[in-house]
This record gives C-alpha cells, sequence and structure tokens, in this order.
C-alpha cells in the first residue's frame, strides 16, 4: 500500500462513500427512466452505438498512452498495469463480439 493511503486509512472510507452513494444515484434514476418509459428500442440503440464509439476511442487513448508511460516511466509496474488493461480490454472485446454474434445466429 501507498505511504499516503497508510497515513490516511479513512481516504478508503470515502471512496466506499462516494461508491454507494453514485450506486443509489443510478437506481433512483433508473427508477424514474422506467416510469417516463425513457428505456425504449431506440434508447439501446443509440446507448449500443455510442458504447461501441467509446470502445473505439478508448484502444486508441490505451495505444497512445502505452509509449508515453514508456519514455516517461520507463518498463516498470505503470507498464505492466497498462498492458493488462490492454489485454483485458481486448479480451472482453473478443468475448462479447462471439456472445453477439452467437445470439444473431440464433434469432
Amino acid at each position: 500500500m501507498s505511504e499516503t493511503f497508510l497515513e490516511n486509512p479513512y481516504a478508503l472510507l470515502i471512496v466506499l462513500g462516494d461508491f454507494a452513494f453514485l450506486l443509489i444515484l443510478f437506481l433512483f434514476q433508473r427508477h424514474i427512466g422506467k416510469k417516463r418509459h425513457r428505456y425504449d428500442e431506440r434508447y439501446y440503440q443509440i446507448n449500443n452505438r455510442a458504447k461501441a464509439r467509446s470502445w473505439d476511442t478508448m484502444l486508441v487513448i490505451l495505444l497512445a498512452a502505452w509509449p508515453i508511460v514508456i519514455i516517461f516511466d520507463g518498463i516498470s509496474f505503470s507498464f505492466f498495469l497498462l498492458t493488462a488493461i490492454f489485454v483485458f480490454h481486448n479480451l472482453s472485446l473478443i468475448i462479447t463480439a462471439a456472445f453477439v454474434s452467437n445470439q444473431e445466429g440464433k434469432n
């Protein structure tokens, strides 16, 4: 654990409190949206397209960040963490693409 965290372990409570607050806010927003019928087929189509574009953008950002991390930090924990994130990003893309392709084949 980092030295800063060990000096102030209450920061973890703040992070957990923020997570709980955001979860409650999400559930409340979702409840209101369902009452007003905001989640129709068009919503899901637009949302899925936006997620796909952000996924493509994230791939470009990761590829751009890789050499920056190597230049400024060298081959260290940051490099391996970024590499692991990149690998998991692509693995999840492969898995979800296979799943969606399989679902489309059944219809």
